[in-house]
């Protein structure tokens, strides 16, 4: 998603965040732009007249229009699309194309369309077909209770052994993961939990319960990866965990005892993962967790109001805002994390009197960076995009993407989760005062 979860698995069996890959981008334009087969011009210099800027309803809209128009026959999603290189560049990513479903589904309970619903109904089924079965045998268990997972040295080695004899996972089972390849060093995490939130999101939505035997599969598969008295394993193939899987099953699971809250082994794990995540992410925002962990939080903290919610929503707030911003000259989206700041705005709201400067700060960063995302949007009916002093973007495959979120001011390339990201931080935004809690069926 920036989320995006994000990454590839080397040979190693190490995680590598495609961060780095994507900042070389704007070095390797240069030479690309002598190649391409088609006009990618960046403009400098010039006077263009203004043109009216659409509402922010309008906006959404849009975008939602091209998600939809960029499903595929399979469920999935058009995933990128490089202007330059006139093709998709990146392998596919299941995490992400999972969050397009939970976020279409958090859109449809903010405003309920047909075709969106057809759309989630499509990627859920895909998603189920996608599914692999896993469990975890009685050794397995006792071996991860002793806390053999969480030992920092010979790492390589443990996770060599336990694959050797078995101990990794058991590819039957109760619950499922979900994987592109039929893999399961692959059947990433993140996306068996956010697709157990886009089913979930979707039947209480829609009071309709066909995926319901998936949803119970997705939770046991996600509960099978989870490292005790710490967060979550990157896939079944692997020991690590990271940050971006840690807040998406904690939001997942947060949510799911929100729908069923008499499951008296979700509020168990809960207590235990929370106090967890909350010392390990306490000053950490730079990971990928912020925006899914404020999230869960403030879940956590309508369902049990608890103080420690509301500190950890306001502390994680504060370290964002005085973080230091990296590179804030590529103009790069920054919806991800504007999820979570919406997030922590509408909590700071409904406490005023916690911490009144606080949510000035947040609300000013939200309009600023807003202001900076809304920019990166592919207008309709046009090859064309003007970006401001001087910068243009020029391509007759724009109009393919209208709608769409590109992932930074200098950079060509669009990807499907940054305009989902934005899909949710704007729905988020369109409705600050709403409980994030969704009604019981």
């Amino acid at each position: 998603m920036r989320h995006g979860p994000e990454g590839t698995i080397g040979a190693s069996g190490r995680f590598f965040d495609r961060a780095t890959a994507s900042e070389r981008a704007p070095a390797r334009a240069g030479a690309r732009l002598l190649l391409a087969a088609i006009t990618v011009t960046l403009v400098l210099g010039g006077i263009t007249l203004a043109a009216a800027q659409p509402t922010d309803q309008e906006r959404l809209q849009q975008a939602v229009d091209y998600l939809l128009a960029a499903q595929l026959p399979s469920g999935l999603f058009v995933y990128d699309f490089d202007f330059v290189a006139d093709r998709s560049v990146e392998p596919d990513n299941i995490v992400r194309q999972a969050g397009v479903a939970y976020f279409l589904a958090e859109y449809y309970r903010h405003a309920p369309d047909s075709r969106v619903r057809h759309a989630i109904e499509a990627t859920l089924g895909r998603l189920g077909e996608l599914s692999l079965p896993i469990g975890k045998s009685r050794w397995q268990s006792a071996l991860e209770q002793t806390g053999l997972l969480s030992v920092p040295i010979g790492r390589y080695k443990l996770r060599a052994a336990l694959e050797r004899f078995g101990l990794l996972y058991r590819p039957s089972g109760d619950g499922k993961v979900i994987s592109l390849d039929g893999k399961y060093a692959l059947a990433l995490t993140g996306a068996v939990a956010v697709a157990l939130l886009a089913e979930m999101q979707y039947y209480q939505a829609t009071i309709d319960n066909r995926f319901g035997s998936l949803r119970s599969a997705w939770l046991e598969g996600l509960l099978s990866l989870r490292i005790p008295r710490r967060g979550f394993r990157i896939s079944p193939g692997f020991i690590d965990d990271t940050p971006f899987f840690d807040g998406e099953g904690w939001l997942a699971l947060a949510y799911y005892h929100g729908v069923f809250p008499l499951d008296k082994k979700i509020t168990s794990v809960l207590e235990d993962l929370e106090a967890y995540l909350m010392t390990r992410y306490a000053n950490d925002v730079t990971t990928g967790f912020y925006q899914w962990g404020t999230m869960a939080a403030a879940l956590r903290l309508e369902q049990t109001s608890d103080s420690r919610f509301l500190s950890f929503i306001r502390a994680q707030a504060r370290t964002l805002l005085d973080a230091p911003r990296r590179d804030e000259w590529r103009g790069d989206s920054s919806c991800a994390h504007m999820e979570g700041l919406a997030v922590a705005a509408r909590v700071l709201r409904a406490h005023p009197d916690v911490d009144r400067l606080l949510l000035e700060k947040v609300v000013a960063r939200l309009n600023e960076e807003m202001e900076k995302n809304r920019a990166l949007q592919i207008p309709p009916n046009g090859g064309r995009m003007v970006f401001g002093d001087g910068v243009q973007l020029i391509s007759p495959r724009l109009r393919d993407f209208a709608g769409a979120f590109l992932v930074g001011r200098f950079r060509a390339y669009t990807r499907v989760d940054e305009t989902a990201h934005c899909v949710s931080a704007m729905t988020k935004l369109a409705q600050p005062d709403r409980s994030i809690r969704a009604p019981r069926p």
